[in-house]
């Protein structure tokens, strides 16, 4: 479950944006400029008193936050902030832009961050009692996907590789088979169930969001997959999961995108160490013959 933070009105007056990002395709070994990207940048205001923040960015656990298929983000450091502190004046805006800076490892490819930045009032010498209400931003960060490389898992994260499987320009009647492997950190080998994301579930409406552009597919028997996969251990390499496009011929479907779920069979014997639920992005365009 996802605690969104959309944009916040603030007891004193305040408001904050925005309160939650969803950045894919975030680039491996490139610094990425939110502002120069998207216009973003964290905005604290108007004010209606002169205000201070401290914020700074840190793994989503340590903030108490979860979401599904978002594990946490594994360096701080990697993100960074203008500055850690902003003062805001009465009936201005404060502005702090922001920049991600992933390094140049294959194994950072391929996955799905959740990054919590908490944004803490404190006070402003001299200015009197205010009331100072805070927040917490959620920022969802899915690098890149790549073939070929062995992804870098925490103990309870899932990767598949690549984390977003294309099936491009593709003819209906035309039967295409691709295989992702997938990857875990957990000690020992384990079950998992395979399931598309309801299109109309919280999960695919507030946390694990469509790709711009790409429809959700409307027909689920285009696509077959397994419905169960064993996933080898962290030192036993990953394992191949197949999946499979057929259009029917006569479609005039243009593009879709399908979001599979890997979620671990649940055991009598737990062993502490356990995954949290995955997903792959899988993105279908087509030509007509």
């Amino acid at each position: 479950m996802l605690a969104l933070c959309i944009t916040l009105i603030f007891a004193a007056g305040i408001s904050i944006r925005p309160g939650t990002i969803l950045l894919q395709d975030a680039p491996v070994g490139d610094l990425y400029d939110f502002y120069e990207r998207r216009m973003q940048s964290i905005k604290i205001g108007p004010a209606e008193k002169d205000i201070a923040y401290n914020l700074y960015p840190e793994k989503a656990s340590e903030g108490g936050t979860k979401a599904t298929g978002f594990y946490d983000f594994p360096e701080p450091e990697w993100f960074i902030l203008e500055k850690e502190t902003l003062e805001v004046r009465e009936g201005e805006v404060g502005e702090v832009r922001m920049w991600l800076e992933i390094p140049a490892e294959d194994g950072l490819y391929n996955h799905h961050w959740l990054l919590g930045i908490p944004v803490t009032p404190i006070s402003i010498p001299g200015r009197g009692a205010q009331i100072q209400v805070g927040a917490y931003l959620l920022f969802r960060i899915e690098t890149e996907a790549k073939s070929g490389v062995v992804p870098i898992c925490a103990p309870e994260e899932i990767v598949a590789v690549p984390s977003k499987l294309e099936f491009l320009e593709i003819l209906p009647g035309e039967e295409i088979t691709k295989v992702v492997t997938l990857f875990q950190g957990r000690d020992m080998s384990g079950l998992y169930t395979v399931k598309r994301l309801d299109p109309e579930s919280d999960v695919a409406r507030l946390t694990i969001l469509g790709t711009p552009g790409f429809p959700r597919l409307s027909e689920p028997g285009w696509i077959e997959y397994p419905d169960t996969v064993v996933i080898p251990g962290a030192d036993e390499g990953g394992g191949p999961f197949p999946v499979t496009v057929n259009i029917p011929s006569g479609a005039q479907v243009r593009r879709f995108e399908e979001i599979l779920m890997f979620e671990k069979v649940e055991t009598r014997i737990q062993t502490g160490n356990e995954t949290r639920p995955a997903f792959l992005r899988i993105i279908v365009t087509t030509k007509q013959g």
